[in-house]
This record gives C-alpha cells, sequence and structure tokens, in this order.
C-alpha cells in the first residue's frame, strides 16, 4: 500500500510539473536588421539619361514633364516629373526598371 501511495504521489508531481517545464522552456527569435546606405544624388541633364529610362518614361508616363532628373552614387536614378498639379518622383535603375515611385 506504501508504493502505491509514493506512486501516485511521484505521478501527480509529475503530472503537475510538466506544464511548468513547458512554459520555462525559451524561444529565441532571431531579428535581422539591415541599413539602407543612403544614396547620394548629382543633379544631370534629362538628355543624360540611359535611353531604357528614357523608353519606361515615355511609355509609363506620357504627357508627364520631366522638372528634375539625378543620378545616385550606386547608379539609380531619380526623376522629377510633374503633369497640371500631380507631381510624382520616380526612381529607376540604369536598366529602365521602375524601382520606386513617390507621389
Amino acid at each position: 500500500m506504501k508504493k502505491l501511495m509514493i506512486l501516485s504521489a511521484a505521478a501527480l508531481a509529475i503530472f503537475l510539473a510538466m506544464p511548468q517545464l513547458a512554459e520555462a522552456t525559451t524561444i529565441q527569435n532571431n531579428i535581422t536588421v539591415t541599413q539602407d546606405k543612403a544614396v547620394k544624388y548629382q543633379e544631370i541633364t534629362a538628355a543624360s539619361l540611359p535611353a531604357a529610362v528614357t523608353a519606361t518614361l515615355t511609355k509609363d508616363y506620357a504627357g508627364y514633364a520631366i522638372d528634375k532628373v539625378f543620378q545616385g552614387d550606386d547608379g539609380t536614378f531619380k526623376v522629377a516629373v510633374s503633369k497640371e498639379a500631380e507631381k510624382a518622383v520616380l526612381f529607376f535603375s540604369a536598366t529602365g526598371e521602375l524601382i520606386k515611385a513617390e507621389k
């Protein structure tokens, strides 16, 4: 009878301890932080734009006037365009791919 009581007490102790052990496990979250390099832009003329950028502008932004053009030190191009009251700043790769458009 004593063995049965001790065995029951041990089983109860293990049963009650299991949820606490499960809560005590550590969780590790891997967080990756990336920092974008600040691109420095220098103003250039619209005629200096690569043909691929000019082709994308005429195809996708027909009717927009080119206000200012900048070339970044990373090879990207920043083009400020406007159409009546609507203005946008467009970022292009050297291959003419639109990277980002800010309105």
